[in-house]
């Protein structure tokens, strides 16, 4: 009944449904969630915008359109914070409403991926075990309702993962009733046969003072003190995934583009530029909420702050963050997590600015017009007192009255500085742009 297969899920054929990761918003994003909605072509963004998003650890049905199945049952997983914020039970409604949304629309073949373990880092073990026991406890209720029960993954540390763990799904039969004793004697047993009764009664005998015997260490002796739970302080440093859209623009890139001679417009913006058309692009600037995995912030730089506590595990930090409406504060709360480590940062923040645009796009439509609207123009976030996010100069400093580029890319840095600014929040700005382009 269920299966795991290696492949494309976008391109199985033989089911009722596939079951997409989603997000709240229910509209594409990254990931194997953005590949099924370019699968299934435009159709499915219009049908899901009349879904009105989805709940964390519930399902909501479309058709398939151009996809191989009549359905998608578009689920949303969490975030996995360390397994402290209720994730498993998250995880496990997931599987569970994605099954009863397929009872109840009597779609008796599914084709599952992995949910959550992907950009929103479940680890890989934990999510295998729990969506495997999840689904089979389901189909265990429900054995007449569903036909083929797969998971499609497409990479080998997730095909072998939940390989493994089909492997310990076990059928639970009946328990057979032991006939009582016949109280009259019958015909006489034979030498060997009373033998093996004999064993076996002594046997079962010792497992029964064995069951008792822990049984009355287990109520007598004292129950020991739960331990305290120590977060790691020492937080690995993460790989850099060069092919991620996120690092596809760069200050490097810049400067080799402007060197071979090739030609751009360029957008710049800030928030202190209040009539800019573009202030709308700023991680200050406070529009309509921001929902991402099911939690509402109200600015971008609430949203990467809040991540940057809980990547580096201060938790007292998250909670300040979180409560706070004032940008700023948001940011100076930011800089003063405990535990930091810049090399880990350094590997983190690109990622982190990314999914926290796409979650602006996604939420905020002034922003997603004004970011659009540059078009494929070179964006350079204006901000004189910034040369990590921004460039550390000002508009005029950096472009003439005709838009050309004034001052080269090699050459931006904050004043009396010479740390060669990066504009990383530009550039990433530029790869969401490129994601819903």
């Amino acid at each position: 009944m269920i299966h795991v297969i290696q492949g494309d899920i976008t391109k199985v054929s033989g089911f009722d449904a596939i079951v997409n990761p989603a997000n709240n918003s229910l509209l594409g994003g990254g990931g194997l969630n953005g590949l099924i909605h370019r699968a299934a072509g435009p159709q499915l963004k219009t049908e899901c915008r009349r879904l009105n998003g989805c709940e964390t650890g519930d399902s909501k049905l479309t058709l398939g359109y151009d996809l191989p199945c009549k359905y998608v049952i578009h689920s949303v997983g969490p975030v996995w914070m360390g397994g402290t914020a209720g994730e498993e039970k998250l995880l496990g409604s997931c599987y569970a409403s994605a099954m009863q949304t397929a009872l109840d629309n009597n779609i008796r073949k599914i084709a599952f991926s992995s949910i959550s373990t992907g950009e929103y880092g479940y680890p890989l073990d934990k999510a295998a075990k729990l969506a495997i026991a999840t689904v089979s406890a389901f189909v265990a209720e429900y054995p007449d309702s569903f036909d083929d029960i797969s998971f499609v993954l497409s990479d080998d540390l997730s095909f072998n993962a939940y390989s493994e763990e089909v492997k310990n799904v076990v059928v639970k039969k009946p328990e057979e009733k032991k006939k009582p004793a016949k109280k009259t004697k019958s015909k006489a047993k034979t030498s060997k046969a009373a033998e093996e009764d004999t064993k076996d009664a002594s046997s079962e005998e010792a497992v029964n003072e064995d069951v008792i015997a822990s049984t009355d260490a287990a109520s007598t002796e004292p129950k020991e003190e739960e331990a305290e739970i120590e977060m790691p302080t020492d937080i690995p440093v993460p790989p850099i995934f060069q092919s991620a859209p996120y690092n596809r623009y760069h200050i490097d890139w810049l400067i080799d583009e402007v060197a071979n001679g090739t030609l751009h417009t360029y957008t710049c913006f800030w928030l202190a530029e209040k009539n800019s058309d573009f202030c709308q692009l700023s991680p200050w600037y406070q529009g309509e909420p921001i929902y991402i995995n099911g939690r509402k912030y109200l600015t971008a730089i609430q949203y990467i702050s809040s991540e940057k506590a809980l990547l580096f595990n201060d938790f007292n930090s998250y909670k300040k963050i979180m409560n706070e409406s004032d940008p700023a504060v948001c940011q100076r709360l930011g800089d003063s997590i405990k535990n930091y480590d810049d090399s880990v940062w350094k590997n983190s923040y690109r990622e982190i600015l990314f999914n926290a645009n796409v979650g602006k796009f996604l939420s905020d439509k002034k922003f997603a017009d004004a970011l659009l609207s540059t078009d494929d123009t070179v964006l350079i976030h204006a901000n004189p007192n910034d040369d990590i996010y921004g460039a550390g100069i000002t508009k005029e400093e950096l472009l003439t009255e005709s838009g050309a580029l004034k001052t080269p890319p090699q050459n931006w840095h904050m004043e009396d500085s010479d740390f060669q600014a990066k504009n990383e929040l530009g550039f990433v700005l530029m790869a969401v742009r490129d994601q819903f382009s």
